[in-house]
């Protein structure tokens, strides 16, 4: 029998990498003839009470980090071909001797690196603490002979509004690494998946979620943006592993395919409209001046917070979330995802449903970008 290859998996503990290892060893993934190559290794900086990289039980690992997988797979993962993964604690991006370890034997591992919302303060942009992490990663990697890397990308704002707009450094930050990956070819392969906007963000995200508005008696999103601004959303939490799974099911080539990952494009007014359908309550859309979302949608925000929202959502309005072929490539990631077999997107209806949501809840505190 061949021996599995490893498939390591940053961020295990948070939306993206929790997704990539639910998927992974649910029934249809694990049945797929690539994907049943792998054998999974869970990365986390989280501290858990096992000793350096230790092979469990998935029940143990679903236990050990407080959740359990989505109940759309939970099912399907009783009889999997995969019934234990490999878990590396304490893995820290900033501290090489964690990550030469955590990569060792490694074939292919999906690179998941948390955005730092922090002006760049040097004169090189390359300087920012998510690209030295990316770099440190890369180095690792290379150093233990990995065959793949799969990163979780973003598009590259400051080049797509041709200068205009230069804020958006959570963007730029992984589009930057983006480019340093591709520039490592052919010493190591590479495959890039780029998620919409979070649909967690509604829930996570004071200043997106509805606020009650006495004067009119409904709930009011408010953005500087016009209401027909479309925006791609995905589920991460549940969604980003079909793509990864996806992905790794038609091969990495080496040639640095990028997908663009989301369940569709929902202008501003629709996502009010599903808010409504959703609560049975009167919740819309408006918007308001620059000024007035920066001093009272973003009120006790950093000034270079603000920046970065205001500029996102405008170059968002104006270009696009990834140009003008924002709606094209959505549906070519959701075909790969269908071709596949590995069953429906989530919708923003259904994910509201999912995850209990009422109006006036609160922002729930989960880590952006995670």
């Amino acid at each position: 029998m061949t021996e599995k290859k490893i498939l390591a998996v940053f961020g295990a503990t948070g939306q993206q990498g929790g997704s990539v290892i639910s998927q992974l060893v649910s029934e249809p993934a694990a049945s797929l003839p690539n994907i049943s190559q792998f054998h999974l290794r869970a990365l986390t900086s989280h501290s858990l009470p096992i000793s350096s990289t230790s092979s469990i039980p998935l029940e143990q690992w679903y236990r050990l980090i407080g959740s359990s997988p989505d109940t759309d797979t939970a099912d399907n993962t009783t009889n999997n071909t995969t019934n234990t993964i490999q878990v590396t604690p304490q893995v820290d991006f900033h501290t090489p001797s964690t990550l030469l370890p955590a990569l060792k034997d490694v074939h292919t591992a999906f690179i998941m690196t948390t955005p730092s919302f922090s002006p760049v303060t040097s004169d090189d942009p390359n300087s920012s603490k998510e690209f030295l992490a990316v770099q440190n990663i890369l180095s690792a990697a290379l150093a233990q002979k990995v065959d793949t890397v799969l990163f979780s990308t973003l598009p590259n704002i400051t080049e797509l509004s041709s200068g205009k707009y230069t804020r958006v450094t959570p963007f730029d930050d992984k589009a930057r690494a983006e480019a340093y990956i591709r520039s490592l070819h052919p010493q190591i392969k590479s495959a890039f998946l780029s998620l919409g906007f979070f649909m967690s963000n509604w829930l996570t995200q004071g200043f997106l979620a509805p606020r009650y508005d006495e004067d009119t008696d409904s709930w009011v999103m408010r953005l500087h943006v016009a209401g027909g601004t479309g925006i791609p959303l995905v589920d991460a939490g549940r969604d980003t592993g079909k793509f990864v799974a996806a992905i790794l099911e038609r091969g990495v080539d080496g040639t640095g395919e990028a997908v663009l990952a989301a369940e569709g494009v929902y202008a501003l007014d629709r996502i009010a409209e599903v808010f409504s359908r959703h609560t049975g309550q009167r919740v819309r859309y408006e918007q308001v001046t620059v000024e007035e979302f920066r001093e009272t949608g973003l009120k006790g925000f950093p000034e270079s917070l603000k920046d970065v929202l205001v500029e996102g959502y405008s170059a968002l309005e104006e270009f696009g979330h990834a140009g003008k072929e924002t709606g094209a490539l959505v549906e070519e990631g959701k075909r790969l995802v269908r071709e596949c077999g590995l069953g429906e997107l989530v919708s923003l209806e259904e994910f509201l449903k999912k995850e209990g949501y009422v109006l006036g809840e609160g922002p729930r505190s989960k880590q952006w970008g995670s």
